[in-house]
């Protein structure tokens, strides 16, 4: 039982100690966050106090996140089902591990009221490697020289913590019946280990990924304010043994871009003209499940699982060597809609999100445009609406936008067939022009469908080509409804996947190649020009942003790291990476370690990849491997040195 409050102390169960403890520890992150903020003033003069509030509320959310870890063990101490936690010499144990554990929190927390002015980013779980050619003595000790008033502030903050744990007292053992207290005990304990580890996976629900960096982009209105939003420590956990990009120096800075540039300028000619932009990302759909890519197939009887798409592409410009970035549905996003890759790793869990990072939607928006992103799925899901947030997009319509629960698959979102005609109907109601997003969930395992639809749609050698069947008879749903708005034809329609199937059955869709390969569509029902089928060029989701500002003749420089395809000088590549870099160009498929080329194919002749001319074609590994060294190099240097913009 709580007893009554006491003048010196606080006495409480010793689960009320140990949530009182935590509490103590989330109030000092809070200071540590408004000290942080009033060190780096200067850097945040366009945040108000309104928006500090707001920022300092997200933040609770990540040090709950950061707090829950640093303090495992003496959560774990606290709660082990067994009396001798009443013990003196367990209890003065288990304080020591709460400050010494916290005062490393507060520390980091404190390290970053300066180093952040440096860096202009929290310290991340690379700084070991950052500095580790470094005298770490020395460089402590100057710091501590130079920046003494912060040593006294962690001095008093860590002093402030054990008078506070020192007014919570723990109740004397209370008389137990054994076969009550160990069960009890053991719930209480296995029940607060689920609660902890949802609170630090940042939700329960199965398609909540581990929230990370990128998350604290729901918060804010400016990228930099990430990091008032942020803690240290947070930052720390979650980029430890994470990619860190190098800095590389394979060419001088004049040679490499030459080989390979990301900033892209307007052609003299070019005039603006403000049509209405639709990018369709539809889940899982590998180019194996279409059709009209296909037609090779089974003798040329192949029909595939999208007659929808396949009547489309016979009106759209068709990109026949088309692929992914990325391998998983939270590479899509960047690619298609910033025009960043991930490399080694999804680029939202990169400690690199909080870069200045372009983006088709800010783009746009800046001309004038509305700009949204429609996602079937819980308001939160795969922290998409945080990255929206963070890349310009006005308005997010989610779950919670869409209102009628009962329409929900169960597992990953709305239904396709609903969502699409919501998003539909949408987009009668804005203004013109406008840049809007979608991403579908259906095609998504456990490959469920809609009662009303089994049995209706053909069955292929997966039960995921089913649902995508279902899906494009959404998408033709979709159509049908915009084809009768008066903005239909004054709308450039982008339809591309996330990524491949995980399943596929066709060997050539098996290779490291095939892995990455998606549909690409350009439609703009409008224009009768904008139209036929390219066989030669390779296209990727990096190329859809400067292709769309290349088709709407826009007249200002920008950065990206794909090319504008209505641009023949700007290249004819596609990167990917799956346990090494992979570089198509042409007809031409290369594999890189990073220090030397595994493969050479030519993937055109040679679907399967048998053949290997890596040593028999020197002269062409030397130029491709040339050129993705030139791109590995812009990459990762930009991305250290945040110069993601012309």
């Amino acid at each position: 039982m709580i007893q009554s409050f006491q003048p010196r102390a606080l006495r409480r169960s010793v689960h009320i100690v140990m949530l009182l403890a935590l509490g103590v520890a989330m109030l000092l992150y809070t200071v540590c966050r408004v000290l942080f903020y009033f060190f780096n003033i200067g850097f945040f003069e366009e945040t108000s106090f309104s928006d500090l509030l707001y920022l300092m509320w997200g933040g609770l959310r990540f040090d709950l996140v950061a707090v829950l870890y640093t303090n495992l063990l003496f959560i774990a101490l606290m709660l082990l089902p067994f009396r001798f936690r009443h013990h003196p010499v367990y209890r003065k144990v288990v304080k020591w591990v709460f400050l010494v554990f916290n005062s490393i929190g507060i520390a980091l927390n404190c390290v970053d009221f300066i180093y952040y002015r440096f860096t202009l980013r929290r310290t991340t779980g690379n700084v070991v490697k950052e500095f580790g050619n470094e005298d770490w003595g020395g460089f402590v000790f100057s710091f501590l020289v130079d920046f003494w008033y912060v040593a006294v502030i962690w001095v008093a903050l860590v002093a402030l913590m054990a008078w506070l744990y020192n007014r919570i007292k723990l109740e004397k053992a209370p008389v137990y019946n054994p076969w009550f207290y160990y069960p009890w005990h053991t719930v209480l304990l296995v029940l607060t280990v689920g609660l902890s580890i949802g609170a630090m996976r940042g939700g329960f629900r199965h398609s909540t990924r581990p929230i990370t960096l990128s998350n604290a982009g729901e918060y804010v209105e400016r990228p930099q304010e990430m990091y008032i939003v942020l803690n240290t420590p947070f930052s720390v956990i979650r980029t430890i043994n994470k990619t860190s990009y190098q800095k590389v120096d394979y060419f001088p800075e004049p040679q490499v871009a030459q080989l390979y540039s990301p900033i892209h300028q307007p052609a003299d000619s070019a005039r603006f003209r403000k049509k209405n932009v639709v990018v369709i990302i539809l889940e899982s759909f590998g180019k194996e499940a279409v059709g009209g890519y296909n037609r090779h197939l089974e003798n040329g009887t192949y029909t595939g699982f999208t007659p929808f798409l396949d009547s489309l592409m016979l009106h759209s410009k068709v990109y026949w060597n088309s692929f992914a970035n990325g391998r998983k549905s939270i590479d899509a996003l960047p690619s298609v809609l910033t025009s960043i890759p991930s490399i080694q790793e999804p680029f939202v869990l990169t400690q690199y999100v909080s870069n200045n990072l372009p983006s088709l939607p800010r783009t746009l928006g800046q001309q004038g445009y509305h700009t949204s992103f429609f996602h079937g799925a819980p308001n939160g899901s795969m922290g998409f609406d945080a990255f929206m947030n963070l890349i310009g997009v006005q308005e997010y319509y989610g779950m919670t936008e869409y209102g009628k629960p009962e329409d929900f698959d169960g597992m990953w979102g709305i239904w396709d067939e609903e969502f699409l005609q919501f998003m539909a109907g949408k987009l009668n109601m804005f203004r013109e022009p406008f840049m809007s997003a979608v991403f579908t969930t259906s095609s998504h395992h456990p490959f469920k469908l809609p009662a009303r639809y089994q049995g209706k749609f053909k069955k292929g050698p997966y039960e995921i080509f089913e649902t995508i069947g279902y899906t494009d008879m959404a998408l033709r749903k979709f159509f049908q409804k915009a084809s009768q708005a008066p903005w239909f034809k004054n709308t450039l329609f982008v339809i591309t996947a996330d990524h491949s199937a995980t399943f596929t059955h066709y060997t050539e869709y098996q290779t490291a190649l095939g892995n990455f390969a998606v549909p690409l569509l350009f439609y703009a029902p409008g224009d009768s020009t904008f139209r036929g089928v390219e066989r030669e060029r390779v296209v990727q989701q990096l190329d859809i942003m400067p292709t769309v500002l290349g088709y709407l003749g826009y007249n200002q420089p920008y950065f990206s790291f794909g090319k504008n395809m209505l641009q023949p000088q700007e290249g004819n590549f596609a990167i990917s990476y799956q346990g090494g870099y992979q570089w198509t160009e042409g007809d031409y498929f290369l594999q890189f370690d990073g220090t030397k080329t595994l493969g050479l194919f030519n993937y055109k002749e040679d679907k399967f990849l048998k053949k290997n001319l890596k040593d028999t074609q020197p002269q062409l590994r030397i130029a491709m491997e040339n050129k993705l060294k030139a791109f590995i190099q812009q990459y990762n240097n930009r991305m250290l040195e945040n110069r993601l913009q012309p």
